[in-house]
């Protein structure tokens, strides 16, 4: 009897604790996305279901943009659609698209920026934001957020809403607003709003992974600058030598250039003119790549790789 008694103890007291971890536990993230939505926010109303895609269905969502999204560790965007009362087919939609990180979501997010857009404006909501007459972007914290006007042209209601969902959404989403810590990083002079993370493909090299990068005006009109974490020195050397090694192909130097080893700019450093990348100054320090690249001569690219590798 005390053995049964025991037993069924036990069972109960499992039970309990079962339930206690589901109670404990943290939202689904999916919960996070649709709860953020409002209800009605500026005369507009939820028109229809809201839907939700994973990387299996993204495609079925935004075909051709898909695969860009994905590159960020993308985890599942939740979809709505509001109208003016709830009613009619001119609509304003929003997509939460929820990201790996922070960094993540910042970088899907300067990924969609063009710092010479005319139309575009920075705005201060979430970490930051963008905005046109018919479409409004941001981040915060693991999301990317964006909230179009589908009506065309976007009547005057439509253009006061627009901002009005994205705010609501903005307060109700978890997570920081500050910059990522990884740009700081990247020394001053660059052009305000050119900075971005990269996940991979950092200076049209797929084997450069893990960077920031950002426009430097000093160093030419389209100078850029990346450093990339390697993850480790060894990874970092050897992401060296491959880059190195592309410069230099015959098929990729400029007429007449030769590569120049640098002394003194990090653990190793070479310069070199390409027929592509223009002139390119990379260096190698401890588990970080850093490079510039379209520089208009190489004093300006050594000088602004030196400031970069002056900061790690």
């Amino acid at each position: 009897m005390l053995r049964n008694g025991l037993s069924q103890l036990s069972v109960v007291l499992a039970i309990g604790m079962l339930a206690s971890s589901f109670v404990a536990a943290p939202r689904l993230a999916q919960a996070d996305g649709r709860a953020a939505l409002p209800a009605s926010a500026g005369g507009f109303k939820i028109h229809g279901a809201v839907q939700t895609f994973n990387p299996g269905t993204l495609d079925n969502h935004i075909d051709g943009q898909a695969e860009s999204v994905k590159r960020y560790q993308f985890k599942q965007c939740t979809y709505a659609e509001y109208a003016p009362n709830g009613q009619g087919n001119q609509l304003i939609t929003v997509d939460i698209f929820e990201m790996g990180s922070p960094l993540d979501s910042y970088g899907y997010y300067s990924f969609q920026l063009s710092p010479s857009a005319k139309t575009a404006k920075v705005i201060k909501i979430g970490g930051e934001g963008n905005v046109t007459h018919d479409n409004l972007s941001f981040w915060k914290g693991p999301y990317y957020v964006v909230v179009t006007i589908t009506a065309s042209p976007a009547p005057a209601n439509f253009q006061t809403a627009m901002p009005q969902i994205a705010q609501a959404i903005a307060a109700k989403l978890p997570g920081a607003t500050q910059p990522p810590a990884m740009l700081k990083l990247l020394p001053p002079g660059r052009l305000p709003h050119s900075e971005k993370y990269q996940r991979e493909n950092i200076g049209a090299q797929s084997f450069i992974k893990n960077g920031v990068t950002a426009t430097y005006p000093s160093a030419g009109q389209q100078a850029e600058l990346f450093i990339a974490d390697m993850g480790s020195p060894a990874a970092a050397k050897g992401a060296f030598a491959q880059f190195q090694a592309y410069l230099t192909k015959p098929v990729n130097l400029a007429l007449g250039a030769k590569p120049a080893a640098l002394k003194g700019v990090g653990d190793s450093a070479v310069a070199v003119r390409t027929k592509f990348g223009g002139q390119v100054v990379t260096a190698v320090k401890g588990k970080y790549l850093v490079g510039v690249r379209k520089a208009k001569d190489p004093a300006s690219a050594l000088a602004l790789v030196k400031s970069a590798v002056a900061k790690i």
